[in-house]
């Protein structure tokens, strides 16, 4: 939860960071603006065409869909979605710089109207206008957030299907995924913004290609999107893409080999070596969410939009907030950025472990709230089981106690560091033995987020503590 990064991307990438533009120079000279090899006049240099980088990117994507295509990786939608890409993408690194954006707006419309057709396609098509729309009306932020939440009031009425029964089903969720948190986001860069946005920066900003065939999608910042467009090489950029995408697929067939294989059902599970298959597969099934996020991703960078990675190493993490930075980045990053730091920022005149304890609690209690709300646009059902509440709960007082101690020992540390360089030279001992330590923190901390998982993926309270009793004595 701690202040974001911000640098070029010229060197190693990094955790939380936002993407500036690396100098570039423009293709201009003479007496009057000319054409540089693979550049047109006033493109960045970052955008320079190569053949050969350019074919090694295709190759790879190609037979990285030739692999969707042979194991149904994510099914026809996520299949269609790729070959698309794979079909449009020359098209797009061909094209002068100040048509690519509307070009990646085009594609991505008609993969949502290949997706979903024509009907569903048109509907959200005309709300999304109706929201966006209200976006850039001439009145006071407060006047266009009041009219968007009322207007979200009256989707919600007719996701309950009281009213509107006409629409086809499947617009909700896809309406809300385009949405529901990513206009919150939008909303907060409209309020802080110093110049209005351009229409083609908004609508690209909710028409993310990836979308259409991932219903449960990365949280992209808006802000960190467009600093990230071209902010590299091209090539660089499609090659991280293509890397991100490769691992999203190894993530996504260990997901399957897990739950066609090696998951043991939660009512057949009898002692504890059982038990014990059964917390450490079921947590691992959210292999899937990381490895849709990597696909997502890597499909952006595909047409120049760099981001950072999603996923950290969540499994390697050696505490509750070193997990909650790993796991889901983008969602950490959102609700650091709209709840964390306005509550620090509002409690400056507090003592520092106040303001983090209430600021951390707000974190959770938002994040659970607003777990129900995606819950309620894509299943139509809220989120607020007693197993949703526990997990939540109980992972944000953890998370709490870790923030209150890495904060005292973020104090201590300037002491520490001069006692450790009057001792002089760390000895091999002492490494051997911090490396047990973090070697236990790890196994501690895996161990409670598989419990607390399997707690969350329970159908209720009851049904979680008979698995845990037949677990832990076989009976």
């Amino acid at each position: 939860m701690g202040a974001e990064i911000r640098d070029t991307v010229t060197k190693r990438l990094a955790l939380h960071r936002q993407y500036f533009p690396t100098e570039t120079r423009t293709a201009v000279g003479g007496p009057g603006p000319r054409r540089e090899w693979g550049l047109y006049p006033g493109e960045p240099e970052a955008c320079r065409r190569q053949v050969l980088p350019f074919l090694r990117s295709m190759v790879q994507l190609g037979l990285l869909v030739a692999l969707f295509k042979r194991y149904q990786i994510e099914g026809r939608a996520f299949l269609a979605l790729a070959t698309l890409a794979l079909a449009a993408l020359p098209v797009h690194y061909l094209a002068p710089y100040r048509w690519k954006k509307p070009l990646f707006l085009a594609v991505s419309v008609i993969g949502l109207f290949w997706v979903f057709g024509n009907e569903v396609a048109a509907v959200v098509l005309g709300l999304a206008a109706l929201l966006i729309g209200i976006c850039f009306l001439p009145v006071s932020w407060g006047a266009r957030a009041g009219c968007l939440a009322a207007l979200a009031a009256a989707l919600a009425c007719a996701r309950s299907q009281s009213f509107f029964a006409a629409v086809p089903a499947t617009v909700w969720p896809v309406i809300a995924t385009m949405f529901m948190f990513r206009l919150l986001i939008y909303l907060y860069e409209l309020k802080h913004a110093r110049a209005p946005e351009t229409l083609i920066d908004t609508a690209g900003y909710f028409f993310l290609l990836p979308n259409f065939c991932f219903m449960h999608f990365p949280v992209v910042d808006y802000r960190t999107l467009q600093r990230g467009y071209f902010a590299d090489d091209v090539h660089a950029i499609q090659q991280r893409g293509i890397q991100m995408m490769f691992r999203g697929t190894v993530q996504l067939l260990c997901y399957r080999l897990i739950y066609h294989e090696l998951l043991i059902p939660a009512a057949e599970v009898q002692g504890p070596a059982s038990l014990a298959g059964y917390l450490v597969c079921n947590y691992l099934l959210y292999l899937r969410v990381s490895g849709q996020f990597h696909m997502a991703c890597g499909m952006l960078h595909l047409f120049g939009y760099q981001l950072p990675e999603t996923h950290h190493w969540y499994l390697l993490a050696t505490g509750f907030t070193d997990y909650w930075r790993r796991i889901n980045i983008y969602w950490k990053d959102f609700m650091v950025r709209l709840f964390f730091n306005p509550v620090v920022f509002r409690l400056k005149r507090w003592p520092q472990p106040a303001a983090l304890a209430v600021a951390t609690v707000t974190v959770f209690l938002a994040t659970w709230a607003l777990h129900a709300y995606q819950s309620f646009w894509l299943r139509g059902t809220w989120g607020l089981a007693v197993p949703d509440a526990l997990f939540w709960g109980v992972l944000g007082v953890l998370v709490l106690v870790n923030v209150q101690l890495d904060a005292r020992r973020s104090r201590n540390r300037p002491a520490a560091r001069s006692r450790a360089r009057a001792a002089g030279a760390a000895t091999s001992w002492i490494e051997i033995r911090l490396l047990a330590i973090r070697g236990f923190k790890t196994a501690a901390t895996f161990t409670t987020i598989a419990l607390l998982w399997s707690l969350w993926s329970s159908s209720s309270l009851a049904a979680w503590l008979d698995m845990m009793h037949r677990g832990l004595l076989g009976v």
